[in-house]
């Protein structure tokens, strides 16, 4: 009897050839989108070794650009490990979830912060019989009130969203610190090229990576960095709960991560120039920018942040309500009202129905949020033409 294996038929070739590259050592400049959910192995070693996440065998476990996209990350945070997720909102909950929180346990958060953030953490507080107690973490007082708190978890944002004011992290972090509490701060606004946050005392750096460290508004995500320590129990739930960032959306990421430190530069001289240039207009009644000397946090700012003040400005427009303010947004014809940051387009939204939209109109009021509040994400045109835009929308509203 030959041994000879018959020729494979076109059903097998047409699924099996062509699966193997070439032995080569070539190294592409730009990293391949590894799209295959699931891989073999020749050795079942090899494949029991791998469902522990010691290679890339299924996506849900680990992936090839997941983990470019995390090595890129924690260099930049000056992080041991960080970990990729869906989405901003997705890494949020991890955090949550990790920290083991009992009933009557208490956890802080930003009183004028991300709307969705604290709509989130309210739900989760509820289920779990958790306290919440939302602070101004940029006033004076906040470390005390963190003191007296004795919270397990304390929740910062490194430039609040939207008012743009900036806390003092080292000092947040050493009263959190000094009663055992766990110090994450949501750094999307400054991005870690402009501000490390791990190296001012914070033991979890978040970031919402569809933003600025993504660049061009084509993909969702969000990312943790810390010590492998902290990281490692998130990486662990992430395998369980699904939460994972796709090949393709790692890819987009990584490659607008790769500009972000010249793009971040150009940002904030951008956002420097639009905030000086809105100062000018009679219907504007104030002007948020933390790299401006009037900004009541523009000395924490010029210490904590390297580099620039980042991309975000804000500023309200004199006796509008709702509705004058969606007429301004319906009057800009460079700039694109969306309710989003961070693109290389300047996007610009009414705060107080969109990004504060989850909040009471008491939780608005407290934070400051009014209905004639606008926030502008700058981006990479002609920062005059942009402040041009803005200028003659608000003459139409």
């Amino acid at each position: 009897m030959s041994s000879e294996r018959k020729p494979a038929s076109a059903l097998t070739l047409a699924i099996h050839a062509g699966s193997r590259l070439p032995e080569s050592s070539a190294v592409p400049i730009t990293p391949a989108v590894h799209t295959a959910a699931v891989s073999w192995f020749d050795s079942a070693d090899a494949l029991d070794a791998a469902l522990d996440g010691k290679d890339f065998v299924y996506t849900r476990i680990r992936g090839e650009n997941s983990v470019l996209l995390e090595e890129a990350v924690a260099a930049l945070e000056g992080a041991e490990a960080a970990a990729v997720f869906g989405s901003g909102m997705a890494a949020l909950r991890s955090v949550f979830d990790a920290q083991g929180l009992a009933p009557g346990d208490r956890v802080v958060l930003p009183a004028d912060g991300y709307g969705a953030t604290r709509a989130l953490f309210k739900r989760l507080a509820e289920q779990q019989r958790v306290e919440l107690h939302a602070l101004k973490m940029s006033e004076p007082s906040a470390t005390e009130r963190i003191t007296a708190l004795r919270p397990r978890l304390v929740l910062a944002e490194s430039m609040t969203n939207p008012l743009l004011a900036v806390p003092d992290l080292p000092a947040i972090a050493r009263a959190a610190h000094s009663v055992g509490a766990v110090l994450v701060v949501d750094g999307t606004f400054t991005s870690p090229v402009l501000q490390q946050t791990l190296s001012q005392g914070a033991d979890l750096a978040l970031h919402s990576t569809t933003k600025w460290i993504n660049g061009h508004s084509d993909a969702t995500g969000g990312v943790v960095s810390g010590t492998r320590a902290r990281v490692d129990p998130l990486r662990a739930a992430r395998v369980l709960e699904g939460a994972l960032l796709g090949p393709f959306e790692s890819w987009l990421t990584l490659r607008g991560l790769r500009t972000l430190p010249v793009r971040m530069a150009a940002h904030s001289a951008h956002a420097l120039h639009v905030a000086r240039r809105l100062r000018e207009h009679p219907r504007i009644s104030r002007v948020l920018y933390p790299g401006l000397p009037d900004h009541p946090d523009h000395a924490t700012a010029r210490t904590l942040l390297k580099g620039g003040f980042g991309g975000m400005v804000a500023f309200e427009i004199a006796g509008a309500g709702r509705q004058e303010s969606f007429r301004f947004l319906e009057a800009l014809e460079l700039c694109r009202p969306a309710p989003s940051l961070g693109d290389v387009t300047t996007l610009v939204m009414h705060a107080a129905s969109a990004s504060a939209r989850r909040l009471t109109p008491e939780e608005r009021a407290a934070a400051g949020i009014g209905e004639a509040l606008i926030r502008v994400s700058v981006g990479l045109e002609d920062p005059d033409d942009i402040a041009d835009d803005l200028l003659q929308a608000v003459g139409r509203s």
